[in-house]
């Protein structure tokens, strides 16, 4: 993982998002599609984006909890030399979230706002992580236990 910082900060443009995947891909930020940029749409470019480097995108994880009475046991979910992109509440803006590169232990090892608001963190000890975007290399049979896991879920309404 290379820390890379955000170099948007803005409430609705902002890219922290494309900071977290340029650190834990290791890429120069300008590298990355700014997502966000592409409104409801923005998984059009983001799969894509993934599959041309050889990875694929599992799903969100959400810790276990009243809402997720069931959970994902984060170590046990794809993720990229045991980091994973995490949602946690902005603390620059009200009502809004922030991604933040995160160990499978919990602990915010890169926040790419440059006040580093949540770094050294553990998120999911503290209850600030709202959930966890499971990206990994390709491989199919992990794809179709997980997404059939989510579609269960789903249809339990567990998710």
């Amino acid at each position: 993982m290379k820390p890379v910082d955000q170099t948007i900060i803005d409430v609705e443009n902002g890219d922290c998002t494309r900071a977290c995947l340029a650190s834990i891909l290791e890429l120069e930020i300008d590298a990355v599609p700014n997502f966000i940029r592409y409104g409801a749409s923005w998984f059009k470019i983001f799969w894509p984006f993934l599959k041309s480097l050889g990875y694929e995108y599992y799903g969100v994880g959400f810790p276990i909890g009243d809402e997720y009475p069931k959970g994902h046991i984060i170590r046990d979910e794809p993720n990229i030399d045991g980091y994973v992109i995490a949602s946690v509440p902005s603390r620059c803006f009200e009502n809004s979230g922030h991604s933040v590169v995160m160990d499978l232990e919990g602990l915010v090892v890169h926040d790419p706002n440059p006040n580093k608001g949540w770094q050294d963190i553990n998120v999911l000890k503290s209850g600030d992580l709202q959930h966890w975007m499971m990206i990994g290399k390709k491989d199919d049979e992990m794809h179709e236990r997980v997404v059939e896991e989510i579609s269960d879920k789903m249809v339990k309404g567990e998710v």
